[in-house]
């Protein structure tokens, strides 16, 4: 399979995330801990800590429209721990 990233990052406004996901030979239908809609992403990913160097489940938003990166601790989205604003996207 290509890596995803190979044609990104692509900014043209009617650039469909899902498809391209697909197009790289993903299945999203057998992840059903991942939400992914042609503009957003959302899902568990592991991280490694700052200060303290151990593996952390976080929930990462990823997010087109908004331009940003960013996760939490829990899937309510509240209180964001960590973000990156201004994604070339």
């Amino acid at each position: 399979a290509r890596p995803m990233t190979r044609y990104l990052p692509n900014r043209k406004e009617e650039f469909d995330l899902r498809a391209h996901v697909e197009s790289c030979g993903h299945c999203i239908d057998t992840c059903p801990f991942v939400i992914l809609t042609e503009k957003m992403c959302k899902g568990h990913l592991v991280k490694m800590g700052g200060k303290i160097k151990s593996w952390k489940k976080r929930w990462f938003v990823f997010d087109r429209l908004k331009r940003n990166f960013c996760y939490y601790i829990g899937e309510d989205e509240f209180g964001w721990i960590g973000v990156h604003f201004d994604i070339q996207t």
